[in-house]
């Protein structure tokens, strides 16, 4: 490997070359690629001797210092690193490089908040990501997204551009590109969709061809598994640009669930909040889980977002990146693969055959040494495992117990009344996943607070008062699993009463004979003809508009008809009658 030493205007001025005698060699050395920042380091170290071209007042690794630039070709690319860091003592000298110049590293961008939706270029141009970096856009995946952002903070440019990109679903990564005079050619900053695992790769190729296998191209292999993070159920919310005291959430729109490739329901959106069943059920909150809604990890999460269904995209994607744990698989030995691309690995070391298929998260290559070449495997960007026949029944038993419960509801009369008449007879099922379960399911009934139960319920009209809640819980052995409620309701029409004179309202000379009856009607129907549901309870005002004490204490059992005669009216008389069911007055 040849590493060329550049002045601080980019000019050739000296070389380091293992495998040549009379030039500077170097040891120790570490190349770090990363991908999450797209950028990469390298350090060295060299030893101060004296070569036959030097003379005593010009060393030639005197040139590298904290004002040089190195680079190397790597499989026909150029990298060039600008040296950040130099230790020297009297042998030797130290250097640590970064592939980025100052301006991205050092110089800071102010707070910025956008007032439309702009597309990534917009978004570098207005905070001067480029200008001053001779930094331009290659490939750009994302030419047609814009997104309305904003920052509060200062962060440097570097920092400030993988925010940009994490902001719009991207990974990016820098190219050098020199001319034969090693002036810049183009400094580029490529970027991609995000892995999303099925559409798009990102940074990186997918290299089928590439399968590690422990003790073949591994010399080991460690795995770190870290759930630290993990919640499976997320309250997202965002501050409304219209209100200040109020805040958006995602109440409003539809609910939905999210199945895998299997079928089940892996994420599913209720009310205000978002949730990961598979996740709770595999890690759930509470060491023990009498009920279902133990299960859950919650977390409050405000977002920077505009709508309420940018509010349920950006949940949904923390959610999906929070529901399980971080794994990564680190490994000592020699690839020949690329930061971001995807291999595949085996590693029968452990107690079930190891096979999964994952990307290369950050590596670390040496080009004086190949001991020192080191890969991190990681999973967090939509990575898929290929599991072993017995891990992989033991993942289908998991899921399986990870499906919901849930409740059907039938009925043979549905669920509205009318006129306190009728009655209904409601049946529920329990289901998990797409299967009923029969064995050992047990109901509980509660209807205003009264509780029963059985497999089935009866609903009377008359027992409900214009709405109802019908409250369904349906258990297992002696573990409730789910429940839902239905609404009962009763549509009961005014009832009118009208009274009736057998020989009309007016007489002449004492000569008074007339039956008085009190008739009720619902709609055009006349109800309770026999008086058997109601009470009537007649009263009788004089003519000086003072009630008849003495006729009313007569007359104060129920009777639906009267009889008048000249004995109860002087003059005029006002009758009335007090109609009451049940002790309420209708």
């Amino acid at each position: 490997m040849l590493l060329t030493i550049h002045d601080a205007h980019l000019k050739k001025v000296a070389f380091i070359d293992n495998e040549k005698q009379g030039t500077l060699s170097f040891y120790d050395d570490t190349w770090t690629r990363n991908l999450q920042t797209g950028s990469s380091t390298y350090g060295f170290s060299i030893s101060k001797k004296t070569l036959v071209s030097d003379t005593v007042l010009n060393r030639t690794y005197s040139y590298l210092n904290e004002r040089a630039f190195v680079s190397f070709e790597y499989k026909g690319e150029t990298f060039l690193f600008n040296v950040m860091t130099v230790e020297e003592d009297e042998k030797k000298i130290k250097c640590y490089c970064e592939n980025l110049n100052l301006e991205l590293i050092n110089e800071y961008s102010n707070p910025f908040k956008a007032d439309r939706a702009m597309s990534f270029v917009e978004y570098c141009n207005a905070m001067d990501l480029l200008n001053m970096t001779k930094l331009s856009i290659g490939i750009n995946e994302i030419s047609d997204y814009k997104r309305t952002l904003e920052w509060e903070g200062q962060d440097t440019k570097l920092a400030r551009l993988i925010s940009l990109a994490n902001k719009f679903d991207a990974e990016i990564e820098f190219k050098t590109y020199l001319n034969d005079d090693s002036t810049i050619k183009q400094f580029l900053v490529n970027v991609y969709h995000e892995n999303d695992g099925v559409n798009y790769h990102g940074v990186g190729r997918d290299r089928k061809d590439i399968t590690l296998v422990y003790r073949k191209n591994l010399k080991s292999i460690k795995r770190k598994v870290d759930k630290t993070n993990i919640f499976n159920m997320i309250v997202p919310t965002a501050q409304s640009e219209e209100n200040s005291d109020q805040k958006l959430t995602i109440g409003s729109l539809p609910n939905w669930e999210l199945k895998n490739d299997k079928g089940i329901v892996e994420f599913y959106k209720r009310g205000d909040a978002l949730y990961a069943p598979i996740s709770a059920q595999l890690y759930p909150s509470t060491f023990t889980s009498e009920t279902q809604s133990d299960q859950w990890t919650r977390r409050d999460m405000d977002f920077n977002v505009k709508s309420i269904q940018q509010l349920e995209t950006e949940g949904l994607k923390q959610l999906k990146a929070s529901a399980y744990p971080e794994l990564t698989y680190e490994f000592d030995g020699y690839i020949d693969a690329d930061i971001g691309d995807t291999v595949e690995l085996s590693d029968g070391g452990f107690a079930n055959t190891l096979l999964i298929e994952a990307r290369i998260f950050e590596q670390k290559l040496s080009f004086s040494t190949k001991k020192n070449w080191k890969t991190t495997l990681g999973n967090f960007r939509a990575l898929q495992s290929k599991l072993s026949n017995d891990i992989q029944s033991e993942l289908e038993r998991l899921v399986e117990d990870a499906k919901p419960y849930n409740i059907r509801i039938s009925t043979d009369n549905g669920t509205m009344f009318k006129n306190n008449e009728g009655e209904s007879l409601v049946k529920a099922t329990l289901w998990k996943g797409g299967k009923v379960v029969s064995r050992d399911v047990s109901w509980r009934w509660a209807l205003d607070g009264v509780v029963t139960v059985g497999m089935q319920y009866r609903v009377q009209a008359k027992d409900i008062t214009d709405t109802a809640v019908l409250t369904v819980s349906g258990y297992v052995g002696n573990t409730e699993v789910a429940t839902t409620e239905i609404t009962l309701a009763n549509m009961v029409e005014q009832i009118d009463l009208v009274i009736l004179t057998s020989n009309g309202n007016t007489f002449k000379n004492n000569n008074i004979a007339s039956t008085l009856t009190a008739t009720l009607w619902r709609g055009n129907k006349e109800i309770d003809k026999d008086g058997t549901e109601f009470s009537y309870v007649w009263k009788k005002i004089n003519s000086d508009e003072t009630p008849d004490e003495n006729w009313n204490q007569d007359h104060s059992y129920s009777q639906k008809s009267i009889r008048i005669t000249e004995a109860d009216v002087f003059r005029r008389a006002t009758f009335s009658c007090e109609v009451q069911y049940v002790g309420k007055r209708v």
